[in-house]
């Protein structure tokens, strides 16, 4: 049985359903790892017993009161129980714990897998990845992107020796497919509401001049909303009395079976956020039948097939929303088209079963 373990010192009950504890959590209980993943103690973890049953969550002793000294205390006294070790992001933090535990390992004789899953948004492209970094990077067994684009760009560089993978977020549940016929004319968007990095206001705005005119649709926003955003929602609402019933703002919502049911229910998913990795709300969006209308970040095209399951602008073009969304909104037939063939697409290309078995085989290449 192999031991796989994933480093992510700042892990959240949220993290448990992403990417983070979705890897270890699919290769335990699809392919029979002994997987773990390791922690501070960031509050509580409800999902361990729901969601990710089976997978070990354990927590790192901040004994030194420093980040990378604790984990690496942690990797030196427990190096041994491990075959494979993931981290995310390029950054300093995971490159030194990916490379201590090589070193480690190499001083034993032992055979190891290290990953390091770069979780990166179409920024890198500018980033300007230095010589001595692309040479440490080699270093790591396994590299990874999450959108082809991004896979495409970098291999063109020739940048790691053929190390560089695709391995995209997924999902991961069991339930039936939604039926267009259970939907109702709502547009959703999901995140932290307020946040600048949401860029909500032009979602309203757009929405505050598509309902002029389409008075049966409503808009849900479903998230925390952040200090400050209270003021402008009593603006906006101030200004357009009309929408008080029609713009509903739920407040944050723990309870995933009823965040489920506002995906099922939703014929759009919008967003409006300049810059994103690969957000769990796609897939989540997706999986339930919803039409896309977002910037055309890396990761948008991929889950839309790129445009073709969805709606796709010009990141900054904002000026475009209201037309395309009511252009989508009155194609009743292109909506239950899309409905039906994203929730396959989804299942063919972002399903955790499937994506951990192409990692799986990875790994096994590496440790043959």
């Amino acid at each position: 049985m192999l031991k796989f373990l994933t480093i992510f010192p700042k892990t959240s009950n949220v993290h448990l359903i992403k990417d983070v504890g979705m890897i270890p959590y699919v290769l335990h209980k699809e392919y029979g790892y002994d997987s773990s993943l390791i922690s501070f103690e960031n509050g509580r973890y409800p999902y361990v017993e729901t969601d990710v049953k089976g997978l070990k969550h354990l927590f790192i002793t901040r004994k030194f009161n420093n980040e990378i000294i604790d984990v690496c205390w942690y990797i030196l006294l427990n190096f041994r129980k491990y075959d494979i070790v993931q981290c995310y992001h390029i950054s300093k933090e995971s490159i030194i714990y990916l490379l201590f535990f090589k070193f480690l390992k190499l001083i034993t004789f032992s055979k190891n897998v290290t990953y390091l899953k770069f979780d990166a948004n179409d920024s890198i492209k500018n980033a300007g990845l230095s010589k001595k970094l692309i040479y440490i990077l080699k270093k790591i067994n396994i590299l990874s992107v999450e959108t082809k684009t991004l896979y495409k760009y970098l291999n063109s560089k020739n940048l790691f020796n053929g190390k560089l993978n695709y391995i995209p977020n997924g999902y991961y549940n069991s339930k039936n497919k939604v039926k267009f016929s259970s939907k109702e004319n709502i547009i959703l968007t999901v995140g932290r509401i307020g946040s600048k990095e949401k860029n909500n206001e032009v979602l309203l705005n757009s929405f505050k001049d598509f309902a002029k005119e389409n008075e049966d649709w409503k808009l849900e926003l479903v998230g925390p909303i952040d200090n400050g955003f209270n003021q402008y929602i009593n603006h906006y609402f101030k200004e357009n009395p009309d929408l008080i019933s029609r713009v509903i703002f739920t407040g944050n919502i723990t309870d995933r079976g009823l965040l489920q049911a506002k995906y099922d229910k939703a014929k759009i998913f919008a967003l409006t956020s300049p810059m994103e990795a690969f957000p769990l709300v796609f897939l989540e969006a997706i999986k339930s039948g919803c039409t896309l209308i977002c910037p055309n970040f890396s990761s948008a095209i991929d889950v839309t097939s790129d445009g073709e399951l969805g709606v796709l602008f010009k990141v900054g073009n904002y000026d475009s929303l209201t037309i395309q969304i009511t252009e989508m909104a009155n194609n009743s037939a292109k909506l239950e088209y899309n409905c039906e063939k994203i929730q396959d697409y989804a299942y063919d290309n972002f399903y955790w079963k499937k994506i951990c078995g192409n990692l799986n085989e990875i790994i096994l290449r590496e440790l043959n």
